[in-house]
């Protein structure tokens, strides 16, 4: 055990002499006195044979007491073999990596190895990168090493709030982002515990949505005055129109687009159900947005690749940035979502006695097995088609404050 030979009076007393000269504390510690008059608490051992001096802290910011605390920390380091310095070095180049590793940064050092790492698509990597920026900007200066699990609790409740369809995926990758923190020793523990399991007889959430026409026709007006790019106004219409899943509107190819015979190839890899057997999704165009995409393909040029082109640069609009359309423009959060219009679609064709496999037809719902799926999918093309002209005349009626009434066939003449 340590001696303990030094009291505060005689620390306190002190002073520069002729020359610099030790006070010990024993077992090592002892009270430097320069001839400055600067004195600091200095640890003297012995690693393989040879004299090694530890500066612990300068006299006017450690007392005695915390000289011989620190005392007791580097004696168990030398016990076990350690280079004090060397570790005190590599424990300080830590602490300033820490302070310089911002979320920001390390998110985007992230971002991109797991993109390399995962082959994503450079559209998915951009809809990430944008999830990050829309999500957890706020965390964008602080230095990870001081997120602790309340401050990262604020922004994952706000996107639950806002944008509960989102919640899973930002704090999945709020949470891989601090493992890579972890992994890279810039924290010791990822402070963001794992999501909560439920229980799986649990019944599934569906996501809320506008469905009367009254409200229907409000958003679909305040759209079409709203101030935002081509490619996100594009996107908005598609999603409307034929009821496709947004991650599969997004990424929309003008190769895809058969306008003349107005049908949409959306490709298997790209649908939610990627069995390989389904075959592409077709989908039929009905009159208006038909219009519509050979006005955009003008507009573009044969050169054009996204038809949802991101305002900037060569790639295609993001998921995150239509969705941040209708909770921020739209002001929409918690009611209605671009992946809302496929309730719409299924709620309007149901009450209207649509038959029922046509519907999921149109949705990329499986029908019976993968055979019958596939003959259905041939088979009611041209009946989905009827079915979306119709749908299609109901959305117009609602943005138009209108009523359709159904075509009855005039009386045979007598």
């Amino acid at each position: 055990m340590a001696r303990h030979l030094l009291t505060d009076r005689q620390v306190q007393n002190a002073k520069p002499k002729e020359k610099p000269y030790r006070l010990a504390d024993g077992d090592g510690l002892y009270l430097y006195v320069p001839l400055s008059g600067a004195s600091s608490w200095q640890f003297r051992y012995r690693l393989g044979d040879k004299p090694q001096t530890a500066t612990l802290g300068r006299l006017d910011r450690i007392t005695l007491g915390q000289a011989r605390a620190k005392a007791q920390e580097v004696r168990t380091l030398v016990a076990d073999g350690h280079h004090v310095t060397a570790v005190r070095r590599v424990e300080r180049a830590k602490r300033a990596a820490a302070r310089t590793a911002t979320f920001g940064v390390l998110a985007a050092d992230w971002l991109k190895r797991e993109a390399r790492r995962a082959k994503w698509t450079a559209d998915y990597q951009q809809e990430v990168k944008a999830s990050l920026d829309n999500h957890l900007s706020s965390l964008g200066t602080l230095p990870v090493a001081e997120i602790t699990t309340a401050i990262a609790a604020k922004p994952i409740r706000k996107v639950e709030d806002s944008a509960p369809d989102m919640a899973t995926k930002v704090r999945q990758r709020l949470r891989s982002i601090m493992d890579y923190a972890a992994e890279q020793g810039l924290i010791p523990v990822n402070p963001i515990p794992a999501a909560r399991r439920g229980k799986r007889s649990l019944p599934r959430t569906h996501l809320a949505a506008v469905t009367d026409h009254a409200g229907v026709g409000a958003i679909l007006r305040t759209a079409d005055v709203a101030e935002v790019s081509r490619g996100v106004r594009r996107a908005h219409l598609l999603a409307v129109f034929t009821a496709q899943r947004i991650g599969e509107i997004v990424g929309a190819r003008w190769d895809e687009f058969d306008l003349q015979a107005g049908t949409w190839a959306i490709p298997r890899a790209r649908m939610k159900r990627k069995d390989a057997q389904r075959g592409p999704h077709v989908v039929p165009l009905s009159p208006h947005l038909l219009a519509l995409l050979l006005e955009w393909r003008r507009t573009d040029g044969d050169a054009a690749i996204y038809a949802s082109p991101a305002p900037h640069g060569a790639g295609a609009i993001t998921r995150e940035a239509v969705e941040k359309f209708y909770r921020r423009t739209l002001e929409l959060t918690g009611r209605h979502s671009p992946h809302s219009w496929r309730s719409v679609f299924s709620t309007w064709a149901r009450d209207a006695a649509k038959d029922a496999d046509v519907i999921e037809a149109q949705l990329d719902h499986t029908i019976g097995t993968k055979q019958a799926a596939a003959y259905d999918r041939a088979k009611r093309l041209e009946i989905r088609r009827e079915l979306m002209m119709w749908y299609e005349g109901q959305l117009l009626a609602a943005r138009d404050g209108a009523t359709v009434m159904p075509l009855r066939k005039a009386a045979p003449a007598s």
